[in-house]
Formats: structure tokens, C-alpha cells, sequence
């Protein structure tokens, strides 16, 4: 067996490249150290170790401004249906105490009466708003029945009149991760409060396609839309899209918002499903299909990072698992 000898100065080298990972300094990833195949696999490993170092530091910093954004909006959400809704009927309810006060005091007892009846349907009611409440902040039904159970309840809580809205399915139904279900009950909770709120329309749709590769959801409305739909900054009234493209980038998806004035609005929103499909052969990271890809044997296969490509097409025998 052959014996490689190694110079002190690659060696050097190579520790200078761990150094520089460990100060996250990622400059120099992708660049040889020297051309013995031995130490460029080992540096190769070591830029896979570097690029999910980066990798992990950005999704850090963006998972933590998306969740403050998320937590702001929901926070200003609660806020103003607590202060329209529930506030607004609490104070009428102090006003009406103070009616029937002083029509027992002036002994109109039977009017009293009819006043408290009146009070007891608003106080119903009341109590009515504040489930809706509480299970906005965390549908039951989610947990309980699935995705697209809650999303029919959630369709159907919006009362009589326009708009009307259809919930279509097309494929065989198939259940995502439980983050990824919530954050795209989010987002279509968010779209359908909006048509009803501000789109003025008197149709709507929700559209599940099942693939082999993810859910892929169109939510379309035929109201008044709006100009310049796929800014992060959409007009004020209209689609929160900022805060939409953020719960789905989270989970791996997109969105595509298709509006113009007076033309409707149609949102698109894709989750990918994770799974061994869906995954880098050398971490086993998820991917999604616009991710960086490499052609072996016949195969295309996705990687999450140029340094893990790099290393599969070094090794790929290390990472293909035999027919």
C-alpha cells in the first residue's frame, strides 16, 4: 500500500481554513488547499461544515424577524377585534346596566325586564365573539380534525351574504408538517379576512391541489384587487404579503400574488412536503426543487449548498444508495 506524504504547509492550510470557519470567516470556502485528493475531500468536508454554519446563522436572524413581524401583526389583529368587537359590546352592555338602574328606580319593573332579555342575547353573543377569538389564536380544529377541516369551518364562519366562496380539492389529500399546516392556515386566514373586509367581491375561491411534491393552494377572489401585488409592501387596507411570504418561507414554500385593479386578486401559495425525495444526499437537509442540482448516473439530485454539491461530485459513491 502507498503511503502519502503530506507537506507541513497543506496542513497549515487546512487548519486555517477550521480557524476561519470557527471566527466565521466563510470567504475562502470552495477554494483548494493543495491537489492531493486525500486532504481536498477533508477540505470539502470541511466547507459542508461551513456552508450550514452560514446557512443556520441566516435562517436564524430571518426566523427571527419573521417570527416579531408574525407576532406584531397577530398582536394588532387581536387588538382591533378586541376593541371593535368585544370592547364596543362591553361598554353598550355598561350603558344598558345603567338603563335598567334607573328604571327600577323608577318602577317601571316590566320595561326592566325587556331590557335585561335584550342584554342576555347581547352577552350570548358576546360570548360568541370571544370563542372566535380564541380560536383564531389557535384553531382547535387544526390540531383535531386537519387541515382542510378547519379551513371549511373557517370558510363558513363568514356568515350571510358576500361573498361567496367555494373550497375546491383536487388530488389525493395528505398531511403536512404541523407547522406547515398552521402556517398556511395562517396565510389563508389572512387572504380570506381581507376579501371580506376590503375586496368588495362577490366570489371567491380556495383551490388544494395534492402533487407528488407539495400542496400547492389559489386563493382567488373577483373584487376591486389592487396595483403592484407582488411587492413586499402591498397598498395599505389590502394583502398583508409580507407577512404571508414570511410564514411560507419558513416552511420551505412561496407565494405569488396576481392582481390589478378592478381585475380580482389571485394568491398562490406552494408548501413542498418534506421527505427523502426532498432532501440533500449529504446532509439530508430538506430541499426544495429550485435548489442548487447535480446530474449522476442518470439522476438529477438537489443539494442545499455549492460546498455539499461539491462533495457529492467528489464522492458521490459515499452518498447514492445502491439500486
Amino acid at each position: 500500500m502507498s503511503q502519502i506524504v503530506i507537506d507541513e504547509a497543506i496542513l497549515r492550510a487546512l487548519q486555517r481554513r477550521a480557524e476561519q470557519m470557527a471566527r466565521g470567516e466563510l470567504c475562502d470556502m470552495g477554494q483548494p488547499v493543495c491537489d492531493v485528493p486525500a486532504v481536498e475531500d477533508l477540505r470539502r468536508a470541511i466547507d459542508v461544515l461551513g456552508a450550514h454554519t452560514k446557512q443556520g446563522l441566516q435562517h436564524q436572524h430571518a426566523y427571527i424577524a419573521a417570527l416579531s413581524t408574525a407576532q406584531e401583526a397577530e398582536r394588532g389583529r387581536l387588538a382591533r377585534e378586541l376593541h371593535d368587537e368585544v370592547v364596543q359590546q362591553l361598554v353598550a352592555l355598561g350603558h344598558s346596566v345603567d338603563r335598567v338602574q334607573r328604571l327600577l328606580e323608577r318602577g317601571e319593573g316590566e320595561r326592566a325586564v325587556e331590557r335585561l332579555q335584550g342584554m342576555r342575547g347581547s352577552i350570548t353573543a358576546l360570548v360568541g365573539e370571544l370563542r372566535s377569538v380564541i380560536g383564531d389564536l389557535r384553531p382547535p380544529a387544526l390540531e383535531e380534525l386537519g387541515l382542510l377541516p378547519a379551513v371549511e369551518l373557517l370558510l363558513g364562519r363568514g356568515g350571510e351574504g358576500p361573498p361567496e366562496v367555494a373550497l375546491l380539492v383536487q388530488g389525493e389529500e395528505r398531511r403536512l408538517a404541523p407547522q406547515s399546516e398552521l402556517a398556511l392556515f395562517r396565510i389563508i386566514q389572512e387572504a380570506w379576512s381581507n376579501i371580506r373586509r376590503h375586496a368588495h367581491a362577490g366570489h371567491a375561491e380556495v383551490t388544494f391541489r395534492y402533487s407528488a411534491d407539495g400542496v400547492v393552494v389559489t386563493v382567488t377572489d373577483d373584487g376591486v384587487g389592487f396595483a403592484n401585488a407582488d411587492h413586499d409592501q402591498a397598498p395599505a387596507g389590502h394583502w398583508g404579503v409580507r407577512g404571508m411570504r414570511e410564514r411560507a418561507e419558513l416552511t420551505g414554500g412561496q407565494i405569488h400574488v396576481k392582481s390589478s385593479p378592478g381585475q380580482g386578486t389571485v394568491l398562490t401559495i406552494t408548501i413542498p412536503y418534506p421527505g427523502v425525495d426532498g432532501r440533500d444526499p449529504v446532509c439530508g437537509m430538506s430541499v426544495g426543487p429550485d435548489a442548487l442540482g447535480a446530474e449522476h448516473a442518470g439522476h438529477l439530485y438537489r443539494f442545499c449548498s455549492p460546498a455539499c454539491r461539491d462533495l457529492f461530485l467528489a464522492q458521490p459513491e459515499q452518498y447514492v444508495v445502491p439500486a
